[in-house]
């Protein structure tokens, strides 16, 4: 444990000789594991306080990646100025490395519920179906709509809404609108569950941009280059030895010096 403390008080050192300032252990990293801050003329990189020792590492090394890259470009949007000519074949480590460490459990847990969303609202399509045969799940449903009134009609939009000083929402529906019927009360439960299904559909879509980010692929790789390079290497093959010749050769001092420190621990 001591090991582990004095490498991390070492590579705190090191990134305040690069202008950056690292805090460890005294924020929340605005919800992150970690964060880059970059500046013009000041960087800092916060690890949150929540994370046990042994994760403090991995994050030092993505947000310091993320620096090293804001450095020598800015705009965070390609590897050429570590990787000039990045082939598919490169991509695919890089994407590869990405699908080990994306947290699996969440991601299931988004598909399980879209999927049982998806045939719940089926299984309300097919109810209203039997009273309303040309009813179809991918367009409004004018005729019912006509017929639901306000306060009611918001709740085709929103499934919590407040009118003047009262509050209405879909949990409440039978309680508070017993005239509807079993259509119009089926058909408002429906649209809610399509919102809930849009909802997902972006968090999954927010998550499939921010993983495939060019800054994103690397840090990751980073993170697992310096410390696991024995997995690195079996993972991103060309790219480890691409990079292993990066630091020996000095072309980008930074990430020379930062191994330098680490294997002063191994």
């Amino acid at each position: 444990m001591a090991c582990k403390r004095n490498r991390s008080v070492a590579l705190k050192e090191y990134l305040k000789t690069l202008g950056v300032d690292v805090n460890i252990g005294k924020t929340k990293a605005r919800g992150n594991k970690g964060i880059f801050i970059g500046g013009q003329e000041k960087y800092r990189i916060d690890i949150s306080k929540d994370l046990p020792d042994e994760k403090i590492l991995p994050v030092i090394c993505h947000e310091f990646a993320h620096f090293v890259h804001y450095t020598y470009d800015s705009s965070l949007k390609t590897l050429d100025f570590v990787f000039e000519d990045m082939t598919d074949e490169n991509w695919e480590e890089l994407v590869n490395i990405t699908v080990k460490d994306i947290p699996k459990d969440f991601a299931a847990n988004l598909y399980s519920k879209k999927d049982e969303l998806n045939q719940e609202i089926k299984s309300i399509a097919s109810e209203i179906k039997k009273s309303i045969p040309d009813f179809k799940i991918s367009s409004p449903y004018k005729l019912i709509e006509k017929r639901i009134k306000a306060p009611v009609k918001y709740l085709l939009s929103y499934d919590r809404v407040r009118v003047l000083n009262q509050v209405y929402s879909i949990e409440n529906l039978t309680v508070d609108f017993p005239e509807l019927s079993k259509e119009e009360y089926l058909y408002i439960i429906l649209k809610s569950k399509q919102r809930a299904v849009s909802r997902i559909n972006s968090r999954i879509a927010k998550l499939n941009r921010y993983y495939n980010k060019p800054t994103e692929l690397f840090a990751r790789f980073c993170e697992l280059y310096f410390t696991d390079k024995i997995k690195s290497q079996k993972i991103a093959p060309e790219l480890t030895q691409r990079f292993n010749q990066i630091i020996s050769s000095n072309n980008i001092p930074e990430f020379t010096g930062f191994s330098q420190v680490i294997s002063k621990f191994a």
